[in-house]
């Protein structure tokens, strides 16, 4: 039987598990020493449940690194894509020679996906709120309790 934690919330209960029953103030202390960032909110918000918001990159890490976890399962329990190689690191080695204005444009682009990104992650994480009724409403399928002659007109 496969016992990997599979939530972020059993990912940090087994990060506390492996140092002790440490939580909170004490866990983030304990990330610290190890050259982590953890913030003592966030982990006792995700062993609360309670936590909502969108984790940062050295907290996943973190917690990965804290219950032993690979980081690829920490990254799909968060619902986050793994990062790939630092896109500096990428850039062809003749990069620093582009002009002003052509780095201007590069760095633009780059904004607007990042920007398009995190609308998509925020629509992605409404719609996984949607519930099968929207989906029925939304797609129009028959519905015996409404009759033909009481739908809207087509535009």
């Amino acid at each position: 039987m496969d016992s990997t934690p599979k939530t972020l919330k059993e990912i940090a209960q087994a990060a506390s598990d492996n140092n002790g029953g440490a939580r909170g103030r004490q866990l983030g202390r304990i990330a610290e020493r190890s050259g982590l960032t953890l913030s003592y909110t966030t982990v006792d918000r995700i062993l609360a449940g309670t936590y909502t918001s969108r984790p940062s990159r050295k907290t996943l890490e973190a917690l990965a690194k804290l219950s032993g976890v690979p980081v690829a399962d920490v990254y799909r329990a968060a619902k986050e894509e793994l990062p790939q190689a630092r896109l500096a690191d990428q850039l062809p080695p003749d990069v620093d020679s582009l002009t002003p204005e052509q780095r201007k444009v590069i760095i633009d682009i780059a904004r607007v996906f990042l920007k398009e990104n995190r609308t998509i992650h925020q629509l992605e994480t409404e719609l996984a709120g949607t519930t099968q009724d929207d989906y029925r409403l939304a797609a129009r399928e028959p519905d015996n309790e409404i009759g033909l002659d009481q739908l809207p007109e087509e535009p």
